[in-house]
């Protein structure tokens, strides 16, 4: 027996239950960007401080002035 297609509109949820969907939405996507961040950082190149450029001297936070 074929099953009948979903259709989202042949039952209108009411607003309350359409908002805590939406915000279970929203937090699930928030979550999965900072993942998403996550694991584009771990695979940038390490760059060791050997490799780093020195500090200037005008540089914020050296101890002088």
């Amino acid at each position: 027996m074929p099953r009948k297609p979903y259709d989202p509109l042949a039952v209108i949820p009411s607003p309350d239950a359409i908002r805590q969907r939406l915000t279970e939405t929203l937090t699930l996507a928030e979550r999965l960007r900072i993942l998403l961040e996550l694991a584009d950082r771990l695979r940038l190149p390490v760059a060791t401080a050997d490799r780093l450029p020195a500090p200037t001297p005008e540089a914020k936070g050296c101890g002088r002035g």
